[in-house]
This record gives structure tokens, sequence and C-alpha cells, in this order.
């Protein structure tokens, strides 16, 4: 089993190389002759754009245009798979199968028929050649075989998505670094990559979480659960929020579903409400959904514990 030593950069206070099971993720699994038919007319991205060799990031929301998830979708075999958050998972589960009955689909939590891990770094890509043969380059790109599939993701520098069941007869073997899973969230917050948790779910609509920058909407698709709002947020301007980065000196215990108040001279007034947080070796990083004109550099506390203090970041990508 190879090993993968965290080399922490003084700078961006991040391991260079990592790899770990990603034990707060699950998978909803669809097969049948109508499952591309019927996710099309549930999620946000367009179904008809999918690839075994590209992924789409997406979001299920309700009938108001409200995320219940924030999903990375694949095509398996001769199956589909949503890659979520394993809090979310069961709620987005229930809605999609409420209305599944009229189709010819079947859609079942598949998360315990697969392992779930992720990484970067040099031996996590000689492992991925070793099993898959090579690596994906582009941004969601996908490689795949018998033993599973491997996405690529962008960001500070190259990551990777696994997906193998567990009946694979060749998998990835790598000692998890210690601490991986939160590495795994800093990245994610630092590239923006809005998500949604139990405590934030059916909250936001996928713009005010910069969904549409990380082309998880189309808007030239037909209908789908929520789109009339998701679409009048885009034409008529009506999105006052977006997501922003912020980071803190210390060790926080910062949850999604907090709430975060912004510093106007001696007062402090409500801001907006935490999306992502991890915290790792004295540095705090939050992913929150904020005023659209938010200033970088905006002090923010936490509205539970007031002594708790970060500061907005720049953005990673231009917002719309």
């Amino acid at each position: 089993m190879l090993k993968v030593a965290a080399r922490t950069k003084e700078n961006d206070m991040v391991a260079s190389d990592f790899y770990t099971v990603l034990t707060d993720k699950g998978l909803i699994q669809l097969s049948g002759p109508e499952k591309e038919k019927y996710l099309q007319g549930q999620i946000t991205a367009d179904v008809n754009a999918l690839t075994a060799n590209k992924a789409l990031l997406a979001c299920h929301c309700d009938f108001k245009g409200k995320t219940w998830s924030v999903s990375y979708l694949f095509s398996w075999q001769q199956d589909l798979l949503l890659l979520s958050h394993s809090s979310v998972l069961e709620k987005s589960l229930s809605e999609l199968k409420k209305y599944g009955v009229f189709a010819k689909v079947t859609i079942t939590n598949g998360s315990e028929n697969w392992l779930i891990s992720a990484g970067l770094g040099k031996a996590v890509e000689a492992e991925i050649i070793r099993v898959f043969g090579l690596l994906p380059e582009l941004n969601q790109e996908i490689v795949h075989n018998d033993h599973g599939l491997v996405m690529a993701l962008h960001g500070n520098s190259t990551r990777y998505v696994i997906l193998q069941p567990q009946t694979a007869a060749n998998k990835v073997s790598i000692d998890s670094t210690p601490a991986g899973e939160i590495l795994w969230e800093i990245e994610d917050i630092k590239a923006g990559i809005a998500d949604v948790r139990l405590a934030t779910a059916n909250e936001f609509v996928p713009q005010m979480m910069n969904l549409q920058q990380l082309d998880a909407i189309s808007f030239s698709k037909g209908c789908y659960m929520g789109q009339e709002v998701v679409a009048r947020t885009k034409y008529l301007g009506k999105n006052k929020r977006a997501a922003f980065r912020l980071h803190g000196e210390g060790s926080h215990q910062t949850q999604a579903g907090d709430s975060l108040e912004l510093q106007l001279g001696e007062n402090w007034r409500p801001a907006g409400k935490i999306l992502r947080s991890a915290t790792h070796k004295g540095q705090s990083w939050l992913l929150a959904v904020l005023a659209h004109d938010t200033e970088i550099g905006s002090v923010m506390r936490l509205k539970e514990s007031p002594e708790t203090i970060f500061t907005v970041l720049p953005q990673p990508y231009e917002l719309a």
C-alpha cells in the first residue's frame, strides 16, 4: 500500500499531497430505459450533455427553485450516478422517487456498493495510472474501466475523485492521510465549490451559491423542477446574494447553517449563512452565502460565537 506524505505549504496551509476516503459522500443510482429522460426533468444540468467521459455538476431543486442537493452526475455502464453529501442524500432520493413512479426508472441509494475516495499529488496520480491506465486531464473529465471511474477537478492543483464498486478486482490502494477529509473540504472551499448540507437544504436557489459560475445550470434545456424560479433569477436580475470564501486565524468550530454578522463601524448586522467550513492547523476556512455586493476584506463574526472573526477573501472566479 502506497503512503502519501502531507507536506503543508506555509503560504496556503493546505497539504500538497493527500488521499482520503470521503465518508461524508453518498451515491444515488438510477437505472432503467427512461433514466435520462426522467432525470432531465429533475435537475438543473442538461443530462443530454452527459457522456461516459465527462461528469456534470448539477442541483436538485424543489418547485420554488430552492436546492435540495448539489451533485456530480456520472454515466457508469448502464446506470447514472449522483454523488452528493450524505446528509441530504435521503431527502433528495425521496423527492426523486416521488415522481419516478411515473417513469421506467429505478432509483436507489447505492452508497454501500461503492468506495468513494479522493486526493491529489504524485503518489495518488501513480496509483490512478496503475488502476485506470491514464489520468483524466480536463476539469470534470472522466477516465473509466471495469474497476470504476476517476474524475479530475481543477483548482489550485488538479485533484481527483475516485468511485469504485466494492466488488472491483483492482482497487486504489493508498494509506489515508490524517485529516484528509478536512484537507479535501478546504480545497473545495478554496475553489469556491458550493455544497448543500442538511442544515442548508431547501434554502438557497443555485445562483445564490455561485453554481452558475461552475456550469451547474443549463439555461437552454427544457423544463425541470424549479426551472421557472432559476430562470427568473437570471433574466430578471433578482439574485441579491452570492457565495464568498472567508478565512480566519485559529481553530474555529463552525458548521453549515451557522450565521455570520458583518462589522459596520462599532456595530454588527446579520450578513449571511455558512455553507461549508473546515479547520486545519490553526487556520479556518468558510464558504458562506452573503450579500452580492459584499466587499473583499470585510470583517465578519460568528453570531453564535462573537469572538470568532473571519475576513472575506477574493473570489476564485468572476461573478456574473
